[in-house]
């Protein structure tokens, strides 16, 4: 019997501590032609969106300004045991004006540049997501004896005596 989605999905204090921690995400967008665009990007997670410094000149940027929906995942783990994420779906908007745009930079200066201001540039936009869908998972929270898999990676883990080797991958 499956288990439920809703026993393995993120809390909302897990889902923000996941994407505080998470160093680096990967953002999908569709051009007009329907070519799909995936880029690993740096970002903050600042008063409930995805705020990210996007290159003005980039396919991603030129995407969202034609009014492309993105996808949003966020993942952490690499065992099969420890594998938690996170997908956010719905659409950037240029923040430029946005008033929380002081607090997402300082946020971004924190996590990624030591607290330093950031350096302002023309060649680069700020976008801001606030998710219209969130769909996350935590295996972790498998219930012991409901998965095989869990159980090769235990074995495993117990014979090589290392935490988390467990070489199985979904």
């Amino acid at each position: 019997m499956p288990i439920p989605r809703e026993q393995l999905r993120l809390e909302q204090d897990e889902l923000d501590r996941l994407l505080a921690e998470t160093h680096e995400i990967h953002v999908a967008t569709v051009s007009p032609n329907g070519r799909p665009h995936v880029a690993p990007l740096w970002f903050v997670w600042h008063e409930g969106a995805l705020w990210l410094n996007s290159l003005i000149k980039s396919r991603r940027t030129r995407d969202v300004a034609a009014g492309s929906p993105v996808a949003v995942c966020a993942d952490a783990g690499t065992e099969y045991p420890e594998l938690r994420g996170a997908v956010l779906e719905g659409s950037f908007v240029d923040a430029s004006a946005d008033p929380g745009l002081a607090g997402a930079k300082a946020a971004f200066a924190a996590k990624y540049w030591s607290g330093a201001e950031m350096p302002v540039t023309k060649s680069h936009v700020w976008l801001k997501l606030v998710p219209e869908k969130i769909a996350s998972w935590d295996f972790r929270k498998i219930p012991r004896g409901r998965d095989p898999r869990l159980e090769v990676a235990k074995a495993r883990e117990d014979s090589s005596g290392e935490p988390g080797r467990s070489g199985t991958r979904p």
